[in-house]
This record gives structure tokens, sequence and C-alpha cells, in this order.
């Protein structure tokens, strides 16, 4: 049986007396990569949130490694978000350091290391995702697509087991979305890193996820889970099978010329 890493149980999520989702249960196994998916507006973002400890929930438990992240307090909170990497959407790179500083800087916050094994650790993640020739470039010099390799480097540079990525294909063509894709696949498959996806690039999604749930800004829950090409060809439900098949709503209006 495989290990699970992640279980989310019970989990309300809002502003205030807003609830953006609610009944929330899923569990995300060992090496994984699994996805968090819907249309826009359906929470994907504040569900990815709360999982990295930004958003406090209105209810329910986030357990990561066996300890719950809603009520970990203290030191224990802070061990457990060491044990995580998040790279956001926007790479969210530092644009005054090089690559290998951005890479580097959780390494210079969070441990005692001697300056030359800092520096060795970065080199060996940025060498991991291809970019071991940038080292020395800052961020505006990179490619979009070579932007979020630094960001998915820094966001492993504690080598923690479990990364959480927001949106990693987003603005890049397809040729370099589908290079991100198979690296993905190959931290995966290699390390055993286990992935939280949070994406609605359905190329993407059926080329690196396991398993996905498929979030309803409707039901303000989870419509669906399973494997994404699975459920796209064996969903019922009018609303998952034309998000899976990227069919057009029939009952939509249209322009009449």
């Amino acid at each position: 049986m495989s290990e699970i890493v992640i279980s989310v149980r019970n989990l309300k999520v809002g502003y205030g007396d807003t609830v953006i989702l609610h009944n929330i249960n899923f569990d995300v196994e060992c090496g994984d990569v699994f996805v968090i998916l819907g249309g826009s507006g359906s929470g994907k973002s504040t569900l990815l949130k709360s999982m990295i400890g930004l958003y406090a929930p209105l209810e329910g438990e986030i357990w990561i490694e066996g300890t719950n992240l809603v009520t970990a307090e203290g030191e224990e909170r802070r061990d457990l978000l060491r044990r995580f990497g998040v790279a956001y959407q926007s790479g969210a790179l530092f644009g005054s350091m090089t690559i290998l500083e951005n890479v580097r800087l959780p390494l210079d916050e969070l441990t005692a290391l001697p300056q030359p094994l800092k520096e060795l650790a970065a080199l060996a993640k940025l060498k991991l995702v291809g970019l071991a020739a940038s080292v020395q470039k800052m961020p505006a010099e990179l490619s979009g697509g070579m932007q979020k390799r630094a960001a998915i480097a820094r966001a492993m540079a504690l080598d923690p087991r479990i990364l959480f990525l927001d949106e990693p294909s987003a603005g890049l063509d397809p040729v370099t979305a589908a290079d991100l894709d198979l690296l993905i696949k190959e931290l995966a498959n290699r390390f055993g890193i286990t992935f939280v996806v949070v994406s609605h690039d359905l190329a993407s999604i059926y080329s690196i996820a396991d398993r996905v749930i498929m979030l309803d800004s409707q039901t303000k829950t989870i419509a669906v889970e399973g494997k994404p090409a699975v459920l796209r060809d064996t969903a019922t439900d009018p609303h998952v099978r034309r998000f899976f098949r990227r069919e057009p709503d029939a009952d939509a209006s249209r322009l009449h010329l």
C-alpha cells in the first residue's frame, strides 16, 4: 500500500462569512503528481494557499506527513513548513539576485551550513533542472520557462519530499510547457518527490497527473476525483465531460451573425 503524505479532511475555506469551498476530502500518495483543477473561480488557488499555510481554513484538517498544519504552532509549525517547497505561478524570483543566489536563499535563511556547501547544494539543484549554465544570470535574462525551472530549483533547496506548484505551465509556449512537464515527471520518478499542482492546462494535466480532483464553483466542493484520462473517457456528468474533453457548453449563448 502506498504511503499517504497529505490528507485533507472536511476542509472549509473562505473569507469571513464567504465560503469558497467546503467538504473537501482527499489523500495524496507519496511520489504522485496530484493535480487540482477546475474552472475560473472554483477555488483552486485558495485551496493551494490553505495547504501551504498562507490561509487559515474555516474548518477542517490538513495533515502533512503526520502533522496537522491547521493546529501546529511554534517550532512544530516551522519544522512542517520546511518539509515542503513552493513554486509560485510568477516564479517570484528576486530580480536583484542571481539565479544561484535565488536558489541559495532558503539555505541562507534556514540553515547554518558553511557557505561553500550552500553554493554546492544550490548548484546541484540548478543542474537538476537544466540551468547549470545560467547560475550567474539575473532573472530578467532568463526566458519564462527558465524562470519556472529556477523557481522549482529554489523550492527544492531544502530537499523537501513535497513540492507545491501553482500553474507551472501558465504563459509558456507548448514546447516549453512540454519540457517542464517532462522535468516534473522525472523529478517525481527519480527522487520520489510528491507534487501537488494547480493547473487548468489540459495537455499538461494528461501528461503529468497520476490523479486529479476537479473543483466545482457551483457546488463549492470536489466534483470528481480520479485519473484524468479515465475521467475524460467515462465521466457521466456533462460539466465534467465537457471540461476534460474541452467541449463548449451547448446551452451557452452564441453570437449570431
